[in-house]
């Protein structure tokens, strides 16, 4: 059983928890492979979350321009739902800044199993991932990990990070700009049978061709 830590504190040399939006420039530095934003949300939101997670079958993608809202269609429409994507317009405009992009390609889905549940690095060059509900995403600790060894007992069993809820992780993926061979390693936590299904919102950047 991994060792998890969800709240505490901590730095290395290529991945950090940081307590400010600002601070997730962070991520700039070329050794930083995963950076993350500690935060708190809304309890009236917290609570349609709650009730959003057990809506069924929730499987939305769409684009946000920058500065628009998200449509987030085919979820239950009170005001927790403006409570969401306001929350959602907010991440996505704070990816959309930091990279410099003109959109923003959103995912948010109901997960009840483990998506990609091996170690492994992303094909793209930045991703935005926030667990709005359920268990959160998992990091190594040690990001400099031999990457031919993430299939070996001694990998999977070591401690790793796990995101709280609501916590906004930035993954650095391995077509990020000189970030060749490197890249976060990261995988979707194992969902049990008794616990609450996760609602996983994944944003990653648009660029024009």
């Amino acid at each position: 059983m991994p060792a998890l830590n969800s709240v505490a504190s901590h730095n290395v040399e290529s991945w950090c928890r940081v307590s400010a939006i600002a601070e997730l420039a962070d991520i700039f530095d070329p050794a930083m492979q995963v950076c993350s934003w500690q935060r708190s949300i809304d309890t009236d939101l917290k609570a349609y979350l709650s009730e959003a997670t057990e809506h069924g079958n929730v499987q939305i993608r769409e684009v946000v321009k920058s500065g628009s809202r998200p449509k987030l269609t085919d979820l239950p429409a009170d005001e927790g739902s403006e409570l969401l994507r306001s929350d959602v317009a907010m991440l996505a405009e704070i990816l959309g800044e930091l990279v410099d992009c003109p959109s923003v390609g959103l995912r948010l889905a109901r997960v009840e199993s483990a998506m990609c549940p091996r170690w492994h690095i992303d094909r793209v060059p930045i991703r935005m991932l926030c667990t709005y509900a359920g268990s959160g995403t998992e990091w190594l600790d040690d990001q400099g990990v031999d990457k031919r060894r993430l299939s070996d007992a001694d990998i999977v069993d070591a401690s790793c990070q796990r995101a709280a809820s609501a916590e906004v992780v930035l993954l650095k993926g391995g077509l990020w700009q000189g970030n060749e061979g490197l890249g976060a390693i990261h995988r979707s936590p194992v969902i049990a049978p008794e616990e609450q299904p996760r609602m996983l919102l994944t944003l990653d950047p648009l660029w024009p061709d």
